[in-house]
């Protein structure tokens, strides 16, 4: 289920800050938006929180694996995660991409009720309530607390904003943003009474809003959850006096290095990029790496614990199966919230894509040697029939973009045909498809069904790309396997590849 939130919560970002990107100044309650546009950052702290407790916690998480296993939920909140989920999506072929700004009330609307139900019906499945109950006071509700942290994670950055005004930080930081584009050979303009800096036609303005508290409040919030969790070994005058500063002013200066590069980008990319794309994304996702990578330093160093750090074996994740269906598409999607946020154009950045996915499958070989076996002609067959139908049905439209480079081609190929069929037939097919085969005629329909209604997401041709998933699913549910699947999957896109590469319409892949 955390995998699956995962998943979900990239798509989300995803969809509509870069398929539907929402404009809140464009909405009729620009408050509502914002609210709900922070909503992603909050799910992200609450993800990372319960990782930390379960990582350092492991007899709760076991406890909590227990009673699940014992315990499991009806099968139907599944379905109703499900549905909650298809809500949250359900405003982009409801409205169009184009006009969801000025449908956003009943976007907000739909979006909260899905938001809610998605939540009910996957704490629902893993355990019934009164067993939440049950374990969560066995540990004091001292879990509650931190997820509550967590939530309010932008609300106490906001309250922490005015001391970076008193402490006179902001002309300091302006400053410092300053040398580091001199260093880099800019040309700067500066107007230090209002903090404005920049240069050819793109300007910014260095106030508390670009005071990086995000990131201070994530590392305060993180830093107290493990200071808690590890209250008996640890060294708090050294952690909290020696290593918390140390935190807060690497925060701090990996700030002053987002804003030169949002300037950078605004300037030699594209002003809208930067703001909207760049400034958007990356800041809590940086931050929120920071912040972590802070707390796994003083998980290993000694000098802040009172005994020494365990050095013993730990269980490869690479070896385990269900990790192997669903991190291999966490590690895609991320992939493509980075690429929006550091690139203008994402179908730029897709040979750094096809690294990170080359990289997670190898990393997950032992389990993939095991799951893939030869595949049916049929199912070859099958999927050169589906690129035909993809291909017949694309509407007709010149492509628009230029002449990409040999090293993009071959990366594109490479994701196209091998990668991608092979992550996205883990997920969907391995994953959630064998999750819903409970027995009988409504869930094998179901199980059919429901996947597909999200593979389609991940296609401009939302019906198409269900389509072409029902009949990988299919091929899945016939031969109890993920191998025919992959087959059909890569032989379609290696059909629809080479008629790419013939027509030049790179578009198509």
């Amino acid at each position: 289920m955390a995998g699956l939130a995962v998943v979900e919560l990239l798509t989300v970002i995803v969809t509509y800050q870069v398929m539907a990107s929402i404009e809140c100044r464009n909405t009729e309650v620009e408050f509502a938006c914002r609210a709900l546009r922070s909503m992603t950052a909050r799910a992200l702290a609450v993800i990372t929180v319960l990782a930390l407790y379960f990582w350092l916690r492991p007899r709760t998480y076991q406890a909590l694996r227990d009673t699940a296993g014992a315990t499991s939920g009806a099968s139907v909140w599944l379905t109703v995660h499900a549905l909650g989920v298809l809500l949250i999506f359900l405003p982009i072929p409801l409205f169009g991409t184009e006009e969801i700004s000025q449908r956003f009330l009943p976007t907000l609307l739909i979006m909260s009720s899905g938001g809610a139900l998605a939540a009910l019906g996957g704490l629902l499945w893993i355990t019934p309530a009164r067993h939440w109950w049950h374990w969560l006071r066995s540990d004091g509700y001292f879990l509650p607390a931190a997820i509550l942290g967590a939530v309010l994670v932008p609300d106490l950055a906001d309250l922490i904003r005015p001391l970076w005004d008193v402490s006179n930080l902001s002309s300091l930081t302006f400053f410092l943003v300053f040398l580091v584009l001199l260093a880099l050979g800019f040309d700067v303009a500066v107007d230090p009474p209002t903090y404005i800096i920049g240069y050819d036609d793109f300007f910014v303005q260095i106030a508390s809003q670009c005071s990086g508290v995000e990131g201070i409040a994530l590392i305060t919030i993180f830093m107290g959850l493990y200071a808690l969790l590890m209250k008996d070994d640890l060294r708090m005058r050294r952690y909290w006096l020696g290593l918390y500063p140390l935190a807060v002013l690497c925060s701090w200066l990996f700030n002053i290095l987002r804003i030169a590069i949002l300037i950078i980008i605004g300037a030699e990319v594209s002003p809208e990029h930067a703001l909207n794309g760049f400034h958007s994304y990356a800041g809590w996702l940086m931050f929120t790496a920071v912040a972590l990578t802070v707390v796994a330093a003083a998980h290993r160093w000694s000098w802040l614990h009172r005994s020494p750090r365990p050095k013993g074996a730990r269980p490869r994740l690479a070896e385990e199966s269900l990790a192997a269906l669903i991190v291999p598409f966490i590690v895609m999607m991320l992939t493509s919230v980075i690429a929006s946020a550091f690139w203008p154009t994402p179908s730029d950045a897709y040979p750094f894509r096809a690294v990170a996915m080359v990289c997670v499958l190898l990393y997950f070989r032992p389990v993939l040697m095991r799951l893939l076996r030869r595949p049916e002609a049929i199912a070859v067959l099958a999927g050169l029939v589906v690129g035909a139908l993809w291909l017949v049905t694309a509407p007709v439209s010149p492509s628009d973009m230029t002449q990409p480079s040999a090293m993009w081609i071959a990366f594109r190929l490479l994701g196209t045909i091998a990668l991608v069929p092979v992550i996205e037939e883990l997920f969907f097919r391995g994953y959630l498809q064998n999750r819903l085969l409970r027995g009988g005629l409504i869930w094998t329909v179901l199980a059919l069904l429901l996947p597909n209604l999200f593979f389609g997401l991940l296609h401009e041709r939302y019906v198409a790309g269900m389509l072409a998933g029902l009949v990988f699913g299919v091929l899945a549910l016939r031969s109890r396997g993920l191998t025919n699947a992959i087959a059909a999957h890569g032989a379609a896109n290696a059909l629809i590849a080479i008629y790419a590469m013939i027509t030049a319409n790179w578009a198509l892949i």
